[in-house]
């Protein structure tokens, strides 16, 4: 069960605004004395799973993990139905290396709902660190059988990254096959968009260089690094940056097509072409390497000599 916002949760503004300020100890403290005000009853209960999970996920982008779980604990005590604050309470348990508490809570998610993916995903994971091997892979074969895989090729790079012992590639391969944000990031990327369409690029940069000092290895953010760093014209920069997002997941289409848009804009179109055809090798129905590559068709099209394309008669 998921907590659904209330249509009036303007009580929560200020300890939100505090939380952006990384003053996270005070947000929680500012959303329980606005809880104590609100109507008893299930609203109640609604909004306290909204804000301090909120507040949870800004202070763990900001790497104040102890915020972080102070505030999932006050939300689970008033809302401990909730099968994604017990997941989200798990991630951050893993980031503070609590690994009988994250199972704890991952148990608790899939009680309350035993079809959760992301907490079978991450129990899996788990058992797998813990010398429970065979176990895992069981686990997670299963959950592909049963779940649609996104990226199959991923999801079997997963299994064998895991069957070597490296869980992080395992974690980042697997999440991806299965089309899983990663903890933390989804936040992040819903507040980048956000000050993107407000034209504040600056605070948009600023924003996911804060996250990538705690997560350099999650590909999704120097995705956004980049794109900010493009629509600033830091061209070379913002090659770097999908270039990194590459390094970490050689198969995120995603970060490929943003590398052909840079390396179009640097004037490199022979680079910018050579990515579209990869990504359209592996997905041809990818919807913007299909618009990029009809684009740069029709340009040379119109650059082409009148009669190029006739054969010279004899």
């Amino acid at each position: 069960m998921t907590p659904r916002p209330l249509d009036d949760d303007s009580a929560f503004e200020a300890p939100l605004a505090l939380a952006r300020e990384g003053r996270h100890g005070e947000a929680i403290h500012e959303a329980l004395v606005a809880l104590e005000r609100a109507p008893a009853g299930p609203p109640r209960r609604a909004m306290v799973a909204n804000a301090l999970g909120q507040i949870a996920r800004l202070a763990e982008t900001a790497g104040d993990l102890e915020s972080a779980e102070h505030a999932l604990g006050e939300a689970l005590r008033t809302a401990p139905g909730y099968a994604d604050l017990h997941y989200q309470m798990a991630c951050v348990l893993l980031l503070r290396q609590k690994r009988a508490e994250a199972r704890r809570s991952l148990d608790a998610a899939l009680r309350i709902n035993p079809d959760y993916l992301a907490a079978r995903l991450e129990r899996a994971l788990l058992d797998a660190r813990e010398g429970l091997l065979g176990e895992a892979l069981e686990a997670l074969r299963r959950l592909g059988h049963q779940h649609r895989v996104e990226r199959p090729r991923a999801f079997r790079q997963g299994l064998k990254s895991l069957e070597h012992a490296d869980w992080e590639e395992a974690a980042m391969l697997l999440r991806q096959a299965l089309h899983l944000t990663e903890p933390g990031s989804e936040e992040v990327a819903h507040e980048f968009q956000q000050l993107m369409e407000e034209g504040k690029t600056a605070a948009a940069t600023r924003l996911v260089r804060d996250a990538l000092r705690e997560h350099d290895d999650y590909a999704d953010l120097h995705v956004l690094l980049g794109t900010a760093e493009l629509e600033e014209g830091r061209l070379d920069e913002a090659l770097s940056s999908f270039a990194r997002a590459l390094e970490i997941h050689p198969d995120y289409h995603v970060a490929r097509v943003q590398l052909a848009r840079a390396l179009e804009a640097l004037g490199d179109v022979v680079q910018a072409g050579e990515q579209i055809s990869l990504v359209l090798q592996a997905e041809p129905d990818h919807p913007q390497a299909l618009q990029l590559s009809k684009r740069w068709g029709r340009l040379r099209a119109r650059r082409r000599p009148p009669g190029s394309g006739m054969r010279a008669s004899a």
